[in-house]
């Protein structure tokens, strides 16, 4: 009987001891796949904080790049209106004129017509 009792105080404890050892493996397992989980985390935000600052350089350049028109109105006096009296009828003319010849200068068209009468269609004398 006391070989049993011995026997069975044997087995218990190296149940105990391997059952201690196989926590003490979890443990360890555990750790392990902690550490490579925050090292993959830590990764997976440094590579998401450099995109995000490419990505905000990017849009800089381009909102840099942008092209600003603004709208422009212009106004042409062709006909000037004179409300007062100011200004004699030789003025007015030699204005009218003047205009008129500068508007003929920069579209190109002839400041006069063509001399003599425009061809007869049908006649006998072409060639």
């Amino acid at each position: 009987m006391r070989n049993l009792l011995g026997l069975v105080l044997i087995l218990t404890a190296a149940m105990s001891a391997g059952w201690q050892a196989h926590d003490w493996h979890n443990a360890k397992l555990q750790l392990a796949a902690s550490k490579a989980t925050e090292e993959t985390r830590q990764i997976v935000v440094e590579i998401t904080r450099r995109s995000g600052e490419a990505l905000e350089k990017k849009i800089a350049e381009l909102k840099a790049n942008e092209i600003h028109t603004e709208r422009v109105i212009r106004t042409e006096t062709i006909k000037p209106v004179f409300n007062n009296v100011c200004a004699s009828d030789d003025y007015v003319r030699l204005f009218n004129e003047l205009a008129a010849s500068t508007e003929r200068t920069l579209s190109g068209k002839p400041s006069d017509s063509l001399p003599g009468k425009p061809a007869e269609a049908g006649r006998a004398d072409r060639h």
